[in-house]
């Protein structure tokens, strides 16, 4: 039911500093100064596990589940592929050209809009940022598919123009008729008059 689903997880709840560090942690391999280390081990190297974004959370206050902390970090790693996919949708909107307008540029806009989508279905905790940059990205995606279905339209329609000019001048050069011109062009060309 819908009044069932939860709408704060314990992590919504915790501050905002200390929800920055986690994201850090998670989503950039960070390390924070005042994690607690052993200090009969060397500092950690590598990338901070579930568990150590648990300790930090104990050693800042705050009694965080394992299981909490992995809905939350599954979470922000997708919102930062999702995030990264829309950064490289905008870079290429922004640089449409024959090289880069194509079926597969629609392909990958569909194909990030289909892992949007899994995103919503699988989730139900979200905050407005959240929320804020999914429509982002299924913004982003839209706009890539419409463009790029937008472009290849035209480069057709310009392609098919050139090559009526150039039978029509070739043919008139040769003799033929102007209505038999037109008949050809009609029926090889598939241009339909208006």
């Amino acid at each position: 039911m819908a009044n069932d689903r939860r709408i704060h997880s314990v992590i919504d709840r915790l501050p905002s500093e200390l929800r920055v560090t986690l994201v850090n942690m998670i989503c950039d391999n960070y390390w924070p100064p005042d994690f607690p280390f052993n200090k009969s081990a060397e500092e950690p190297k590598g990338n901070p596990r579930y568990e150590d974004l648990v300790t930090y959370c104990v050693f800042k206050g705050y009694s965080v589940s394992l299981s909490a902390i992995g809905r939350f970090g599954k979470r922000m790693r997708i919102m930062a592929r999702m995030k990264q996919a829309g950064a490289i949708t905008r870079d290429i909107m922004a640089d449409i050209n024959a090289e880069k307008a194509s079926a597969t540029q629609k392909a990958v806009a569909e194909m990030i809009t289909a892992t949007t989508i899994d995103f919503i279905t699988e989730h139900e905790n979200y905050s407005a940022k959240e929320l804020r940059d999914i429509a982002t990205a299924m913004k982003d995606c839209t706009a890539i598919a419409i463009n790029a279905d937008k472009y290849i339209r035209e480069q057709l329609k310009d392609k098919i123009e050139k090559a009526t000019a150039s039978t029509k001048d070739k043919l008139s050069k040769a003799g033929v008729d102007r209505k038999l011109i037109q008949e050809i062009i009609d029926e090889h060309l598939g241009v339909v008059k208006s």
